[in-house]
């Protein structure tokens, strides 16, 4: 009997949370979500979102709570976090699109929630294509660092949400928040950068879940369907929207599939014309190279024919274009170029597509989906299925 009360209280509970999101009834705090000058009013209730998230049980009971603070800015996206709070009160989140999706991936790996992230990864999976990879790949990658990253771009974990030492300092007085001259509200808003074992410190750890461990499954079919279709995927506009780091964890795999290097030299140069207009800098052939620094070199030059070398001499100096087709047509060059010394021995090996290793590698994806097609309960879906049968039981 003690066990049934237990659950019909819970289910109490979260029959109770249900009807309060999105609710100003029984509101105690106050979350001002957005950023870059557009933000919306949330009222909340902590103890919903204590009960229901690692993260906010920390941030409304841990050490850095306080008591008296009603209003939290939240610097995320409004549509990601408010899929996340939909989930925390209702065990629910609708995802009707590709950036809906990735979005909301990414507010829920900040903030600790592993049941939402594998949802969305779920939906992403199933909605994945050639068209796609690329933004996909963007996001993915960072929640499952890659050993082929050079040692110059900066690999972290997934960002945690703001540190509660920020936002508990964000403002000592709730009316801060509306100021509109708050010069210090920018810098205190942005994500701190945390590792997965800060992250851990944050929860019990007996309860801790790595949000992002189930990204390592869908980073790994992206990177299949890029080694695939390769071609196809560089033709995608989304390659002039990728950062710096997706492009150069592309650039550097020795598994993609093409029949030249002209196709990526070629894609580096629409990402470098693309990258000038963004940060408004005249379509130089020195501002080129200069956005794209080491990128350039991941280009296998030696592997080309001299014909395809001429092709590329809008990016490369006299002293390298020299060198390269001085190589290429078998002769030993004098002096070699400082710039191209460091990648000389990679751009002599040929990328070698493995079509095999990808058809195993699908199988086992295949597999693995048939595998876990069982439905996942949650605690509460657990908890309400639980409750129902007792009460039919004992009716």
């Amino acid at each position: 009997m003690g066990i049934l009360l237990s659950l019909t209280n819970d289910f109490y509970c979260l029959h109770r949370s249900y009807n309060l999101f999105e609710n100003e009834d029984g509101s105690d705090v106050i979350l001002m979500v957005g950023h870059n000058g557009y933000r919306e009013r949330v009222p909340a209730h902590s103890w919903v979102l204590a009960a229901s998230n690692q993260y906010f049980r920390t941030l409304f009971h841990g050490s850095f709570a306080n008591s008296h603070k009603k209003i939290y800015d939240i610097p995320d996206d409004p549509k990601g976090f408010q899929n996340l709070l939909k989930w925390l009160y209702r065990c629910e989140c609708e995802i009707q699109s590709m950036d809906s999706a990735l979005i909301t991936l990414q507010v829920a790996i900040q903030y600790l929630c592993p049941d939402l992230a594998e949802q969305c990864v779920e939906y992403i999976g199933k909605n994945l294509s050639v068209s796609n990879v690329l933004k996909v790949f963007q996001h993915t990658w960072r929640y499952c660092p890659s050993p082929q990253t050079s040692e110059e771009s900066v690999i972290t974990n997934a960002p945690s949400a703001p540190s509660a030492e920020i936002m508990d300092a964000t403002q000592s007085d709730d009316d801060a928040i509306f100021g509109a001259e708050n010069t210090q509200l920018v810098d205190v808003s942005q994500h701190t950068i945390h590792s997965m074992t800060q992250l851990k410190e944050l929860s019990d750890e007996a309860e801790f879940q790595d949000p992002t461990a189930c990204c390592s499954d869908l980073y790994n079919v992206c990177l299949e369907i890029i080694d695939r279709a390769t071609q196809c995927v560089l033709a995608s506009d989304s390659l002039e929207e990728l950062d710096r780091n997706t492009l150069e964890l592309i650039l550097r795999r020795s598994t993609l599939n093409v029949s030249n290097e002209l196709l990526l030299f070629r894609a580096v140069q629409r990402w470098s014309t693309a990258e000038c207009k963004r940060r408004m800098l005249p379509l130089t052939t020195e501002n080129r190279r200069d956005v794209l620094g080491n990128l350039l070199y991941y280009i296998r030059f030696l592997t080309m024919t001299n014909e395809q070398l001429q092709q590329t001499s809008s990016l490369l100096t006299a002293d390298e274009f020299n060198y390269l087709a001085t190589r290429i047509s078998g002769h030993t060059p004098i002096s070699v170029p400082a710039k191209l010394e460091p990648h000389l021995g990679t751009m002599a090996i040929s990328r070698q597509h493995n079509p095999t290793g990808l058809l195993n590698a699908e199988s086992q994806t295949k597999t693995k989906k048939k595998s876990s097609g069982k439905k996942k309960y949650t605690k509460k879906e657990l908890m309400l299925d639980v409750v129902s049968c007792l009460a039919v039981i004992f009716d």
